[in-house]
């Protein structure tokens, strides 16, 4: 773990300028997907309303024109929109001016639900808002020089060896998949030396004290056939979809064991044959 955390640390870049990409939601009574340049940010299940500021740094590789799409489905198995519908967003940055002080938010986009769509109870509605972006960093090659998974064969294989992986609590071998993850978060996300300490923690598998059995799957692909997630056909009752799922030890003493799950993007880099962490 140590030797992942120098790697890390090595990796740490510093810049003049520190933009911290956001998009501000108020979403009510339907299903929200919200992906950045066809990379999965954020699902959820709004029965009623939700506000929430999301961060988007991850989501973006490099300077340039950034496409932020919006999906609503309806709840509840319902075959249309409720007349409920609602959805209004801000799209912007602020800057890191010192350790969790942000400077003054500079506004990218914004949308409003119109009340002529509400009205139509569309079953699906899908929207794009298109915006430029300016980081210090660019880490585009990670998908340039990755292959299309959309046309690799059966990758069973795989899915059974990472689950293996986790019930054998290997975490060597887990924090070298996830380490240049890791690395380029801390980056693009500006992460402290002790929120670095705090991600680390995490690649110790000794947590898991229960890993449930793998369930039927299928493949979600993005970015052009670079990215994949695993995800189980049964949602919970929450509709999430989470595949490798485990029980962790209570927060209190005498509490219940809580639940936890990995719900990772994968790419294959040209030239090597076993995927890795996005």
């Amino acid at each position: 773990m140590e030797l992942t955390k120098k790697e890390i640390l090595n990796n740490k870049k510093t810049y003049a300028e520190k933009p911290y990409y956001t998009v501000k939601l108020q979403v009510q009574a339907c299903n929200f997907e919200l992906l950045l340049n066809d990379i999965p940010v954020f699902s959820y299940s709004v029965k009623g309303g939700m506000t929430n500021e999301i961060p988007l740094n991850s989501y973006i590789l490099k300077s340039g024109r950034q496409y932020l799409k919006i999906k609503l489905t309806p709840i509840n198995n319902q075959l249309k929109l409720s007349e409920q519908v609602d959805l209004s967003l801000d799209l912007g940055h602020s800057s890191i001016i010192g350790e969790n002080i942000f400077g003054g938010y500079i506004q990218s986009g914004n949308y409003k639900l119109p009340q002529e769509i509400k009205d139509k109870q569309l079953p699906y509605l899908e929207m794009e808002i298109p915006f430029n972006a300016e980081v210090p960093w660019d880490y585009s090659y990670i998908l340039d020089n990755a292959e299309d998974l959309s046309r690799v064969g059966n990758l069973d294989p795989f899915v059974k060896k990472f689950h293996k992986l986790l019930e054998q609590k290997n975490s060597k071998e887990y924090s070298e998949i996830l380490k240049n993850k890791i690395k380029r978060q801390s980056d693009v996300k500006y992460l402290s030396e002790k929120e670095i300490d705090v991600v680390v923690k995490e690649l110790d598998l000794s947590r898991i004290k229960k890993l449930y059995p793998l369930e039927d799957y299928e493949v979600k692909i993005y970015a052009n056939g670079k990215l994949i997630r695993f995800v189980s056909k049964k949602p919970d009752e929450n509709g999430n979809r989470y595949l490798f799922k485990f029980a962790v030890p209570p927060l209190m003493p005498g509490g219940n064991d809580g639940e936890s799950a990995l719900n990772y993007l994968f790419y294959l880099p040209k030239g090597k044959e076993e995927l890795e962490i996005f």
